[in-house]
């Protein structure tokens, strides 16, 4: 496990090209620099890999990398609804959305739905634009449906998220 941990670590922090007219003081610093953040992310994966059902520093990083994945698709969800929903006097374009988040208008005009609008409103504490969602009040969230697929751990309108 060493062995694939110290080679992955290689994979995600390569050694640094020395530039042709780069002081070799720069060049050995940045060396030095990658060495050190490959060494800390060798202890990284092996810790993940020691808690990880299969003891895999290969799977236990795709784990992480697929939930941080996650995370940032929920973030840009909401942005976009926010951006679209309840930005006054007038929602963002779906062109400087779409480029913003390297998307397709039609991939950012479909990414939010309702439980996305009801988060952002609530987060937010007010209605959207077009008066079609308001904010959850209280413990009100535990009553609304929950989109969750196998890989959430809790609603994105959750108290703790």
């Amino acid at each position: 496990m060493k062995e694939i941990t110290e080679e992955l670590a290689k994979v995600l922090i390569p050694e640094p090209v020395e530039e042709q007219d780069e002081d070799p003081d720069d060049y050995t610093a940045r060396a030095q620099s990658a060495s050190e953040a490959r060494n800390a992310l060798v202890g990284e994966l092996m810790m993940a890999a020691g808690a990880s059902p299969a003891e895999d520093p290969v799977l236990a990083r795709l784990g992480e990398l697929a939930a941080q994945k996650r995370e940032i698709q929920r973030q840009i969800r909401l942005i976009t609804a926010y951006a679209r929903e309840f930005v006054r006097p007038e929602p963002y374009r779906l062109r400087a959305l779409a480029e913003a988040a390297g998307m397709s208008i039609s991939t950012i005009r479909t990414m939010y739905d309702t439980e996305d609008k009801i988060a952002v409103a609530t987060r937010i504490g007010r209605k959207d634009v077009k008066n079609t969602v308001h904010p959850v009040v209280g413990e009100q969230w535990r009553r609304l449906p929950a989109r969750h697929t196998a890989d959430d751990a809790a609603s994105p309108l959750s108290p703790d998220r």
